[in-house]
């Protein structure tokens, strides 16, 4: 009854508000629209200027008789192989046994101009933005609250049509989920939005900019919720935001696409023949997962090495460095030319399986290789456009084998399709590369028009999730789950919890001691449920006779078999401790000079208030107790005295 007076003394305006929940929900859907709207619309005229520069760079090289291989110039059975592919007709000089038209060197030049000037670009006003744009949107919104300065996104764009225009083996999604990212980050700033809705918002922009420039608009949702972590974790609460974000996107670039185009971006036909026909097409990719596998891990390798092992260590100045990606890019064109641009204009062919089997072979290493001078020296581009293509490549050559396979054996029936396989092989590479299981999945069924393929290919990317290791990434800012990130951590500063140490908390004059109580090992069941009842802990040293320390025993087990009075009469206190494994470490212990940030993940993910602390030196013996309540005094103490970032 007094709820009910209250609402009638609401004016009518706070009647509507009441009715339509617009501080919980509301206004966050509405900020996603605009986001949608304004990310889908950027998205646009930055795809329209990479094709009107890219065609600018293109009669560069026509005029000068360089024409690059198209994939119209291909059969399934026909076309020019890599090292063979420029018409007879401008055929000038002999290069190293290679035949190359008179201005082979335009080939090089152009490139590396565009890195030059990439570098020049970031380096000046952006030098803290090297990273790729994706990485960078994970790093912020783990560990930088969603704050994106502003600049950084429109440096990243220009800087985009250097290295996209000029031929890098790069996409433009990279820099559409980035832009994304920074108009939901300023927007998020200007309304004084809080931590929590600034960083949904934030993946809201970079959903909306995958959605509408990928056209992929559930699958745009899905990576910007699923990239974040290294394992199959979700940003749950921020997938209807992005799903809003991205359609919105999606919607606003289409139409603005068919306006002016007269067409959709893409316009795939596979003509129902991406199907799984029979039971044994289900083993057959099964068995493809694998190989598919070991190809991911080969091009991350490959992508990380070349960064780590080559460009890094480079004497040169920082803005050169992508100058000398473009020049390496340019050396393997000469070779394979097929290799220039993001490769998203060679997948319809490869879908419908009209590209050549050697062709295919002998394009998946020079593309690998391609793709990491590009970026890994520093260039501004998308790494999943080319790593779609890279995956569609696998899948497809797999497909050949496979019905090459049967047809020698005389059952060509047997074999599945190669549109089938080539989808297949977009996602379970993606899936594996990025760790996006699900987003990989349902961007194979958006190219392909087909969602009955949707639980099939989840399952394959599952598999090559188990099978892979987590570190085997493009992308080293994800963090296993998402304990692991500041968003997810309370408001602790996991840089200031990793340069304190546990026997710095042992060792505050502040520190709280707490009286200790252990449990004998052959304490019973009801004994020790008595002396841990009057106490709030969660975990109990069990010692044996000479004190030495047997293992630890949650409250959580006595009470539960406490609970089972029929195992009173046969179980002690050691039969429910956990104890050292055979190398002599304890599961839920740490030493004396472990980091706080280690300790405190230790207490969430087993949800437990305290933690043995044991010297590696002397294993059986207990060092002493660590309880949350000192990892945060020690940790405002530190705070208050020292500045942190």
């Amino acid at each position: 009854m007094e709820r009910h007076n209250d609402y009638r003394m609401l004016s009518r305006s706070g009647k509507l508000r009441k009715r339509f929940d617009w501080d919980s929900s509301g206004r966050l859907i509405v900020y996603c629209v605009a986001i949608g709207f304004l990310t889908g619309a950027a998205a646009f005229f930055m795809f329209a200027g990479y094709g009107i520069i890219g065609q600018g760079v293109q009669s560069v090289y026509t005029a000068v008789g360089i024409d690059l291989p198209q994939p119209a110039d291909y059969t399934a059975d026909a076309g020019p192989l890599p090292g063979a592919v420029f018409d007879n007709a401008v055929r000038k000089d002999v290069f190293f046994g290679l035949t190359l038209p008179r201005y082979w060197i335009l080939l090089i030049l152009i490139p590396t101009l565009g890195g030059l000037l990439c570098g020049i670009l970031v380096g000046s006003f952006a030098p803290d933005a090297r990273s790729d744009e994706t990485d960078m949107m994970v790093k912020t919104f783990h560990f930088r609250n969603g704050y994106l300065r502003e600049r950084i996104p429109f440096v990243k764009l220009i800087a985009s049509y250097f290295t996209v225009c000029t031929g890098g083996s790069a996409g433009w999604e990279g820099p559409a989920l980035l832009t994304g990212s920074g108009i939901a980050s300023s927007i998020s700033r200007r309304n004084g939005l809080n931590g929590k809705d600034r960083r949904i918002l934030f993946l809201a922009g970079a959903a909306g900019g995958l959605g509408a420039i990928l056209q992929i608009p559930f699958g745009g949702a899905l990576i910007a919720v699923e990239v974040l972590y290294a394992s199959t974790a979700l940003e749950l609460s921020a997938l209807i935001p992005c799903i809003v974000a991205s359609l919105t996107g999606y919607s606003v670039f289409r139409i603005l696409h068919i306006y002016f185009y007269g067409q959709p971006l893409w316009t795939f036909n596979l003509a129902g023949e991406a199907v799984i026909r029979q039971p044994l097409d289900w083993l057959i990719l099964l068995a493809m997962v694998p190989l598919i596998a070991l190809c991911g891990l080969l091009f991350v390798r490959i992508v990380l090495e070349v960064r780590n092992r080559l460009f890094r260590r480079m004497q040169i100045p920082e803005f050169i460095k992508p100058a000398v990606g473009g020049c390496m890019l340019g050396i393997i064109a000469l070779f394979c030319p097929q290799v220039c641009g993001s490769g998203g204009n060679w997948l319809n062919h490869l879908l419908l399986g009209q590209l050549p089997f050697l062709f295919v072979l002998m394009l998946i290493l020079p593309k690998m290789l391609a793709t990491a001078c590009t970026l890994s020296s520093g260039g501004v581009g998308g790494i999943s456009i080319p790593s779609l293509f890279i995956g569609a490549l696998v899948g497809n050559l797999l497909g050949f084998g496979c019905s090459y396979l049967f047809q020698f054996f005389g059952v060509p029936a047997w074999s599945p399709s190669i549109p089938l396989c080539t989808l297949a092989g977009i996602s379970v590479f993606y899936a594996g590369i990025v760790k996006v299981p699900f987003a990989a999945a349902l961007i194979a069924c958006e190219i392909s028009g087909d969602y009955s393929l949707l639980i099939p290919f989840i399952a394959l990317n599952l598999v090559h999730i188990a099978i892979q290791s987590p570190s085997a990434s493009l992308f080293e800012e994800q963090v296993l789950a998402p304990i692991d990130s500041e968003a997810h951590f309370g408001t602790y500063s996991v840089d200031l919890l990793k340069a304190l140490t546990v026997r710095e908390a042992l060792d505050s004059t502040s520190n709280v001691q707490i009286p200790l109580l252990t449990l004998p090992v052959n304490a019973a069941i009801p004994q020790a449920a008595a002396l841990v009842a009057s106490r709030p802990d969660t975990l109990f040293p069990v010692i044996e006779p000479g004190n030495k320390l047997a293992g630890v025993v949650l409250a959580e087990d006595i009470w539960t078999t406490f609970r089972s009075r029929r195992k009173w009469d046969n179980v002690t206190v050691i039969d429910i401790t956990q104890t050292p494994d055979e190398a002599g470490k304890l599961k839920m212990s740490v030493s004396p000079d472990d980091n706080l940030y280690h300790s405190f993940r230790l207490c969430l993910l087993e949800h437990i208030s305290e933690l043995p602390v044991i010297d590696p030196k002397e294993p059986d013996k207990l060092f002493g107790m660590l309880h949350q309540s000192s990892i945060i005094t020690v940790y405002n103490e530190r705070l208050a005295v020292s500045r942190w970032n």
